[in-house]
């Protein structure tokens, strides 16, 4: 990660958005937001925070996690570069010298996890999610590669574990599905922040295509360049947004067949809205990637392309319809 001063970084604002203010605080520096681009040029509503690159502006309520959706449009490809450089090869906000370090609370696996594949044969929960994957179609090798495990804590018992590590092959999520129908809540997650996550970070290749499904369960199908969103939203707020517009990463949409009139075609068009080139691929056969064969994941994702401005409309017509038919 690359060391700079605060003052560099100024610098470097002031060079794309023209001169700007230092809060009082010496974190905040506000400069004129290009997106609402307000006529009385001294209004400097964009705030941007100069230890991690988070922007807000208080006028438009535009927001990123990085400064990358802004350089994509407003800066020139010599500048988009240099930020680049500056962030390194992470994709996170430069490390500025101010010799102060935030306390962030550490997360950690249950305390007696355990890799399934190590866990004891004869254990009945152990048998009981080795039956529950062969029953979705995986095997000892998924196992090995999502680095699947086990908990006796109450709160994890008979759930599988399926960690996530960051591009360091540090631990930064994990979700604990429960292998029992009647077991409540479904997933059991940590209560953290997801926009700062990309899921499994270490497996991903950025200058590949990277399909994007929505949970754990649904990755498990997908080839070996995917992550999971743990959710059904992407946006300037997401790390993974903000990742993919600095590696100009094209992308495949796999979101689950009832997002295909609502979220697929606004992540799409979002995307779009960067020049990231992106296909979706059509689940709605099978209601999400997590109950297809990895075969037909496959041969659905070969058949993706992208979403046209006709397709764009006539989603947008069928949800208006179908959402008036459930009024009735």
């Amino acid at each position: 990660m690359a060391v700079i001063s605060i003052t560099d970084k100024i610098n470097f604002f002031e060079s794309i958005f023209g001169h700007g203010k230092l809060s009082g605080n010496g974190i905040n520096f506000d400069v004129r937001c290009p997106i609402c681009a307000p006529s009385d040029v001294t209004k400097k509503k964009l705030s941007i925070r100069t230890d991690d690159d988070r922007c807000h502006c208080w006028v438009c309520g535009w927001k990123s996690r990085t400064l990358a959706p802004l350089l994509r449009k407003y800066s020139t490809q010599t500048q988009f570069n240099a930020y680049r450089v500056m962030i390194g090869e992470s994709g996170n906000s430069s490390e500025l010298v101010t010799g102060a370090a935030e306390d962030t609370k550490k997360l950690v696996l249950p305390s007696d996890f355990q890799l399934l594949v190590f866990a004891p044969e004869n254990d009945p929960d152990v048998k009981a999610i080795w039956r529950y994957l062969y029953s979705r179609g995986l095997d000892e090798k998924d196992a090995w590669y999502f680095k699947f495990g086990i908990s006796s804590e109450h709160r994890w018992k008979r759930r599988l574990i399926i960690p996530s590590f960051d591009h360091e092959g540090k631990l930064n999520y994990f979700t604990a599905r429960a292998i029992d129908k009647d077991k409540k809540p479904k997933y059991d997650n940590p209560d953290v922040d997801k926009n700062p996550i990309i899921f499994n970070e270490i497996n991903i290749d950025w200058s590949k295509r990277l399909v994007l499904c929505e949970g754990p369960l649904d990755l498990v199908k997908c080839p070996e360049n995917s992550t999971s969103l743990l959710g059904s939203d992407l946006d300037e707020r997401h790390e993974i947004f903000n990742k993919i517009l600095l590696n100009s990463t094209p992308v495949a949409l796999a979101l689950d067949g009832d997002m295909w009139n609502k979220k697929t075609p606004k992540i799409s068009k979002k995307l779009q809205e960067y020049d990231i080139s992106n296909v979706v691929v059509d689940v709605r056969p099978w209601g999400d990637p997590g109950s297809m064969s990895k075969a037909e994941f496959e041969i659905a994702l070969s058949e993706a392309k992208p979403l046209s401005w006709q397709d764009n409309i006539l989603n947008r017509i069928n949800f208006v319809m179908s959402s008036s038919t459930r009024l009735f």
